[in-house]
């Protein structure tokens, strides 16, 4: 390939270095695997994702899937770059007779997001993924399914093997950590890459191409407040089984986050009878709209508190969507712990509950329907006594995510609280004259006579914005095939949309 042959070299290199140890790994898989997903068509495509739903693939975990796709590119004889955060570029040259066609780049991230429900024992760290396919959709067994972006590895993979397609050169590039941050995106090396045609398969609504995303911000909130040794009786506090979900794509559907709910159940409290706070934990990813979350009390009355707290969550209740009717709220006495927060700093930590600009902060003006910006407190974790808040904040609109950061900050000044501007990820703007565009619609109507394809904005982050950036601009697009509950235990795949979207993606590659 024509930028590519030092790099193909060095590749060469690399796979008979790694190929026993990395095909030792597949063949691992392969022997212990009981296939559950049949009559589905390419039939390969469906092995891949159950193969890499073996491995297990959270943020920050990906040398197993990494070593899977070298394995991968190894049996294919394609040429292959990974760098040391395990982002993997994969490359098929132009099929004969399609040499002139415009290079095309297909992309995707092999992370995902875990969750999983209360009780449920898994290990992400090492367990792979208990499918469970039924009329057409799949799930996994109480955790999450990482469809996202499951399906779009899947798809690449089972592009990069169709001995029949007649494709132009392709570059087909796997991201890490984009559930954290899009750190992938970010810290690969572009000068490996040259495609000006980007196709990125990370969206989850079918007949829809993506051409816009929102851009993004990171933000940590550090208090360090002062303990006193523990008196009066210890009191744990739980809110569980709200619907949570995805906090670009979801965020909008008023669903309730459980470490605000939670927060405002104790500030209710606080106002009847002042109490200590020991530690207060919820969530696990920023940009998941927690579903649970947890204090330590120490109250006056134990029972007192508990029927105080009943009562302010019997009057919440009935506000409550549909979605989020699973509300538990779980109370209970704990061990005595040795120390708890001063009354000054569980007021802050109440107050910062309270005040924290959360869920849609705006509207777009130009687009009917479309969050412009928005922020999301996911995380809260007490850790050698420290409390730290993990936000994740969104705008279409680079002056309104700044006007986003000015009000988080001054929040943090008002209530003596470090405020940490961990990263900022650019926007997708909308590009009226993308021949992708056209292209996707066209071969939609081709391939699905009836279907009306369309073209959509997105309040979610998705990697193109980095990728347009870093190659110095060119033309993106994005789609895939239904899902549903992303970011939660209840994620659902139609595994028929799959199919379809693939028919879909292939036409285009071919185009």
């Amino acid at each position: 390939m024509e930028a590519d042959t030092g790099e193909a070299a060095a590749n060469s290199e690399g796979r008979q270095t790694d190929a026993d140890d990395v095909n030792a790994e597949e063949k691992e898989i392969a022997q212990y695997m009981e296939y559950i997903l049949k009559g589905y068509e390419p039939e390969n495509l469906f092995r891949y994702f159950e193969e890499i739903s073996a491995i297990p693939r959270g943020s920050g975990n990906e040398k197993g899937i990494a070593d899977y796709l070298v394995s991968f590119a190894e049996r294919e004889g394609l040429d292959y770059y990974r760098d040391e955060h395990h982002n993997v570029a994969i490359y098929r040259p132009a099929a004969p007779g399609c040499e002139g066609k415009e290079k095309l780049m297909l992309q995707g991230h092999t992370d995902m997001v875990c969750e999983k429900n209360s009780g449920v024992a898994h290990d992400f760290e090492k367990d792979g993924l208990k499918l469970i396919e039924k009329d057409g959709f799949l799930t996994a067994d109480g955790t999450t399914l990482g469809g996202d972006d499951g399906a779009g590895v899947v798809m690449m993979l089972a592009i990069l093997a169709d001995k029949e397609l007649k494709n132009p050169a392709l570059e087909c590039l796997f991201t890490v950590q984009e559930e954290t941050g899009l750190g992938g995106a970010e810290s690969f090396d572009y000068s490996r890459l040259s495609a000006k045609r980007i196709v990125n398969l990370d969206t989850d609504v079918e007949g829809e191409a993506i051409v816009s995303c929102a851009g993004s911000m990171n933000l940590s909130f550090l208090l360090e407040p002062d303990f006193l040794p523990f008196e009066n009786q210890a009191l744990k506090v739980s809110v569980l089984g709200l619907a949570g979900g995805h906090s670009g794509s979801d965020i909008d559907r008023n669903r309730r986050n459980s470490i605000l709910l939670l927060g405002r159940f104790l500030a209710e409290l606080y106002e009847k009878e002042p109490f200590n706070l020991v530690s207060f934990e919820g969530g696990n990813k920023r940009n998941a709209i927690p579903r649970e979350a947890t204090a330590v009390l120490s109250v006056l009355n134990r029972d007192q508190a508990e029927a105080d707290l009943r009562e302010i969550a019997a009057r919440v209740y009935p506000l409550l969507e549909e979605e989020d009717k699973g509300l538990k709220i779980h109370i209970s006495k704990c061990a005595k712990p040795e120390k708890m927060m001063c009354y000054k700093d569980t007021s802050r930590v109440l107050s910062f509950l309270s005040l924290i600009p959360n869920g849609v902060l705006g509207m777009s003006a130009s687009k009917k329907g479309l969050v412009e910006s928005s922020s999301n407190l996911g995380v809260v974790r007490t850790e050698k006594d420290v409390l730290s808040f993990s936000v994740y904040s969104r705008s279409s609109v680079e002056s309104e995510m700044d006007a986003v950061f000015l009000k988080m900050n001054r929040l943090g000044k008002v209530l003596s609280m470090e405020c940490r501007l961990e990263d900022r990820c650019p926007g997708w703007a909308f590009n009226p004259d993308s021949r992708l565009q056209k292209d996707f619609v066209s071969v939609y109507k081709k391939v699905f006579p009836q279907a009306n394809p369309r073209v959509e904005a997105i309040h979610a982050g998705l990697e193109c914005g980095i990728i347009l950036e870093k190659m110095g601009g060119g033309d993106a697009l994005s789609f895939g095939p239904n899902m549903k509950n992303i970011h939660t235990p209840d994620e659902t795949l139609d595994l028929h949309s799959v199919e379809r979207i693939y028919k879909v993606l292939r036409a285009l590659v071919e185009l």
